[in-house]
């Protein structure tokens, strides 16, 4: 059950975070200049979503699987702190799959590319939280049609 919840989550997950990508970048045809080539907001939409996709099922859906093992053995005195302790956790892997991925990019390639920039750090943990609140919805849901 847990295996599916992080499969629902990851898809979800990169569905929305490809879209507000793909929303973010796209310009809009009357914005368009004459002899410049622009992506539709459907090339893009898929464009990110192949890419965050593995990152998301992979990166994501494991380390939120250690987490929620993790979290399990550990009693919270209350909801708001298991919450808090989540979301900072959750920011920590963020950075630390666009740290494995920098790791990785840099030992192919030679460099990191600008993978380490701010920018790159914040989306990440922009993700990670995308994942974490998504998370949390999804077990909801699931709880929800469980019963």
């Amino acid at each position: 059950m847990r295996i599916l919840e992080k499969i629902i989550t990851s898809v979800l997950s990169t569905l929305i975070f490809s879209l507000s990508l793909a929303f973010l970048e796209y310009t809009p045809v009357a914005e368009q200049q004459a002899g410049i080539g622009y992506n539709s907001l459907e090339g893009l939409f898929i464009l990110y979503f192949f890419y965050s996709f593995p990152i998301y099922l992979l990166g994501g859906g494991f380390y939120s699987y250690l987490v929620d093992v993790y979290f399990d053995v550990i009693q919270f005195c209350n909801e708001f702190l298991k919450y808090i302790i989540g979301y900072l956790v959750y920011i920590a892997g963020g950075l630390l799959v666009v740290g494995v991925l920098s790791v990785i990019i840099l030992l192919t390639d030679g460099g990191t590319g600008g993978l380490l920039t701010f920018g790159a750090l914040m989306f990440g943990a922009l993700a990670a939280l995308l994942f974490y609140h998504i998370s949390l919805i999804s077990k909801k849901a699931l709880k929800l049609f469980a019963r």
